[in-house]
C-alpha cells in the first residue's frame, strides 16, 4: 500500500512597528502553526479490463466502474479541504519511449460509496473530511490506444489535498 503524507503549514505572520519618518525601533513577531498532516492511502490501484480487437479507447468511469482505482485521505474529522490534481499525464513505453495521453477523472465522497461519488474538478475548494476524518476518491479516466505500440506504458498521478 503506498501512503503518502501532507504537511502543512499556515502562513508565518510579520509585524513590523515603525514610524513615517523615522524608525524608533522595530518589533518582528514570527508565529507558525503546524496543521496536523493528511496522508493519502491507495486502497486499489486502476485495472483495465482485456484490450478486444480493434479497440480505440479504454476508458473507467470513476463513479460507475468497479476497476477504478480508490485512495482515501484521513486527516482532521470534519475539516473543509481543498483537492487538485493534473487532468492529463503522458504515459512512456518502457520499450521504446512512445507515448499515449491518459485523461484522468476523479470523483470523491466523503462515505465509502462510490455510486454516489460526485465528479470532481481539477481544483475543488468545497470539500470536507467526514466526522471520521475520511474522504473517499476514486480515479478514472481514458486513453486513446489506436497508435499504442506493444509494450508496458508507465506514468504518474499527481494529487494534492490541502485544508483551507
Amino acid at each position: 500500500m503506498k501512503r503518502i503524507s501532507f504537511l502543512f503549514l499556515l502562513i508565518i505572520s510579520f509585524a513590523v512597528s515603525s514610524h513615517a519618518q523615522e524608525i524608533s525601533g522595530m518589533n518582528i513577531e514570527v508565529t507558525a502553526n503546524v496543521i496536523e498532516s493528511i496522508e493519502l492511502t491507495t486502497l486499489q490501484n486502476m485495472q483495465f479490463d482485456d484490450i478486444q480487437p480493434g479497440q480505440e479507447e479504454l476508458s473507467i468511469s470513476p463513479i460507475l466502474d468497479p476497476n477504478a482505482g480508490r485512495m482515501v485521505a484521513k486527516g482532521i474529522p470534519d475539516a473543509r479541504i481543498r483537492l487538485s490534481y493534473l487532468k492529463e499525464w503522458t504515459l512512456t513505453n518502457d520499450r521504446d519511449n512512445s507515448t499515449l495521453t491518459f485523461y484522468y477523472q476523479l470523483s470523491g465522497n466523503d462515505l465509502e460509496n462510490q455510486s454516489n461519488s460526485e465528479l470532481l474538478q481539477a481544483n475543488n475548494r468545497n470539500l470536507q473530511f467526514n466526522s471520521e476524518g475520511e474522504y473517499f476518491i476514486w480515479i478514472g479516466g481514458s486513453v486513446n490506444i489506436s497508435n499504442a505500440q506493444p509494450g508496458n506504458y508507465e506514468g504518474e498521478f499527481t494529487i494534492e489535498i490541502e485544508y483551507i
